[in-house]
């Protein structure tokens, strides 16, 4: 096998090779006009190892020929920099721009003179950002390479401390979106993604990186641990008994084995094996492909505590929410089905005002919101008279105005809550007749004043009820339905709304018949 096949190279120079990644090399660069400097740099430095990595020196003479080394190795750790070069203050000039312009906060820099005069060291160090300060006379040999060392120590306890700070801004990330996912798998693939992250980086070797691993995420389910979520070459297997997948055996063994309580991480042939169990005593397990010593553990635990108390706010807040929409929908389907309508009125109802506000850019939550607020849009017509409700035939005058009441009647019901979905649901009951010019019941309400929602509904239930069959009319066709819609902007509906509907007429309508 091709020992860099799942390898990504970002950039190699041209007279740069692939590093033996097991060693690693540090690059320094000497930033001087004096060849004598160089040299002698490059002679005491030769085979010089830090931490078993070997020192690669690399050479600029002027300001500007420094800058664009550091943009082309961002990967430089220290520099030693002359103060003067084609300036008395070329040195100062360029740790400005390092640290202004390149943002380079971690980068070390050795101030080298060899004319003390030209950079006095108590104000140099004061007013430069600067990590150490030498007259050249100062470095001898020894001197040269303990003030390196110092150096690349202070660079690597910094990466050490800047890649915990990215970790925790990975957790805080993953945190903030939670609740942005309206499915439980896509909220679970986002932290498999979001974890399989945690490697430790090697700053030494920028330019060769590991592709992430692909993993998998299980939650038990009536005593059998289901692969939920998962990313690359386990996607196949979501929504599978882990103990049914062949190729998954061993993992499984595992998992079934348990992991020691105190440690819920586990090293595997081929990847690491995350237990997290909440307050609700759901286990579930994460399985991430890789060597062991690529991941930081630390993140990890840190990150699986979240994510145990994260999960279980989910699943918790998910069962409250379905919980009161099945109540919600249940009571608009026995008011349905009290005038003789079948309840799939108004799952049709709710999927088309769902997939109308999802075309109107509204959020997940508002999207949500109405979907079920739009099941209570008849509510009031339980306090219509059966012999007017279950009428076959055409309504007469006054029977029209009892029926014109019942949004009145909604309204009353639903608006007694201080639920905001129910506060919806009471406008949506309340404007649905509403006609955009004015002319629609109970209030008279015209143009914009009409809620977005009413005159939402009021497309989407005019729609169903023209293309399903009542006690009183058969069903017509979508073509006639639109035409009617079309012929009405402006008058009974929102122009700009039925053009929204009927462009995503396709989508919105799509499955409905299978309700």
């Amino acid at each position: 096998m091709n020992k860099w096949e799942n390898v990504d190279i970002d950039f190699l120079g041209e007279e740069e090779v692939i590093p033996d990644t097991s060693v690693g090399t540090i690059k320094v660069l000497v930033v001087d006009d004096d060849d004598e400097i160089h040299r002698v740099t490059n002679m005491v430095l030769k085979g010089f190892t830090f931490e078993k990595k070997t020192v690669e020196l690399l050479h600029a003479y002027t300001g500007q020929e420094a800058l664009e080394m550091l943009e082309k190795h961002q990967n430089i750790q220290v520099v030693f920099l002359d103060v003067v070069m084609e300036t008395n203050t070329s040195g100062l000039d360029i740790i400005k721009k390092i640290r202004k312009e390149l943002d380079l906060k971690l980068l070390r820099i050795v101030l080298r003179t060899g004319q003390p005069g030209e950079a006095p060291e108590e104000s140099v160090i004061h007013d430069y950002d600067i990590n150490d300060y030498h007259l050249k006379t100062e470095l001898t040999a020894r001197r040269l390479k303990t003030t390196l060392i110092a150096a690349l120590r202070n660079y690597r306890d910094l990466m050490i401390i800047e890649g915990h700070r990215k970790g925790l801004e990975k957790i805080i990330e993953a945190s903030g979106r939670l609740f942005q996912h309206n499915q439980l798998g896509s909220f679970l693939e986002s932290i498999l993604e979001e974890m399989s992250n945690f490697q430790v980086d090697n700053p030494d070797i920028m330019y060769i990186r590991q592709k992430t691993g692909d993993g998998f995420l299980t939650i038990n389910n009536e005593n059998k641990n289901q692969i939920v979520a998962a990313t690359g070459k386990f996607s196949r297997f979501i929504g599978h008994d882990i103990e049914d997948v062949e190729e998954l055996r061993d993992i499984n063994f595992s998992i079934e084995t348990r992991l020691p309580n105190e440690e819920h991480i586990k090293s595997l042939d081929k990847g690491i094996l995350v237990q997290s169990i909440g307050k609700s005593k759901m286990a579930n397990y994460i399985y991430i492909e890789g060597n062991e010593e690529g991941y930081d553990y630390n993140l990890i635990r840190l990150f699986m505590n979240n994510f145990s108390i994260a999960l279980d706010n989910f699943i918790l807040n998910n069962l409250l929410n379905t919980t009161q929409k099945e109540i919600l929908i249940a009571l608009a389907e026995t008011v349905e089905s009290h005038f003789q309508e079948t309840g799939s009125h108004i799952r049709r109802i709710a999927n088309m005002m769902y997939k109308f506000s999802y075309h109107m850019n509204f959020s997940y939550s508002e999207c949500e919101m109405l979907k079920l607020a739009s099941t209570m849009h008849d509510l009031g017509k339980i306090a219509i008279p059966d012999a007017i409700l279950k009428k076959p035939g055409r309504l007469t005058k006054e029977e029209f105005e009892i029926m014109k009441t019942h949004p009145n009647y909604g309204y009353k019901i639903l608006n007694k809550s201080g639920l905001e979905i129910l506060k919806t649901a009471a406008n949506i009951a309340l404007y649905h007749h509403e006609k955009f010019d004015g002319s629609g019941y109970p209030t008279g309400l015209q143009g914009k004043d009409i809620p977005v929602a009413a005159r939402m509904m009021a497309i989407c239930d005019v729609f169903d009820a023209m293309t399903h069959k009542r006690v009183y009319k058969d069903a017509m066709s979508n073509e006639e339905a639109v035409s009617y819609l079309n012929a009405n902007k402006g008058s009974h509906f929102d122009g700009n709304l039925v053009d929204i509907f009927l462009n995503h007429l396709t989508d919105i309508t799509d499955d409905l018949e299978a309700i």
